[in-house]
């Protein structure tokens, strides 16, 4: 649990640096907003991760119902709904881009749901040799 906890800590330090680089720099738009965009990507799950092991270790019913049975059916099953929905969306979005003549969006999203079994057979592969 520990070393989790400095890797968060690390973060918060890696998002301060991006803030004073943000902040001091006169780099272009471009690359002040993507560096945003990472600053609130790495604070946000290193808060998140910080704040959910504090609670795993403090609160007793909060550890239960995260480490539930039941619960983690649940996740999982609303998880492989999502994931499927998802996927007609991409299929019915990549349509639309067709339609529109953006030949290059409908190429990416086509390769995305291309792409999807693929990797989701080496997810489950992966996962099936971890248990």
């Amino acid at each position: 649990m520990k070393s989790k906890n400095v890797l968060c800590y690390a973060g918060y330090a890696v998002s301060l640096a991006l803030i004073v680089i943000i902040a001091l720099t006169d780099l272009p738009l471009q690359i002040d907003t993507a560096l945003g965009i990472v600053f609130a990507a790495v604070f946000s799950i290193s808060h998140t991760q910080l704040l959910h092991n504090k609670m795993i270790q403090d609160d007793s019913d909060y550890r239960i119902n995260v480490l539930d049975e039941r619960n983690i059916l649940i996740k999982e099953k609303a998880g492989n709904i999502t994931n499927m929905v998802t996927l007609v969306l991409l299929g019915i979005i990549t349509v639309v881009f067709i339609a529109f003549n953006y030949i290059v969006p409908a190429i990416m999203t086509g390769l995305l749901i291309a792409i999807h079994p693929i990797l989701l057979i080496i997810i489950s592969t992966m996962i099936e040799k971890k248990i």
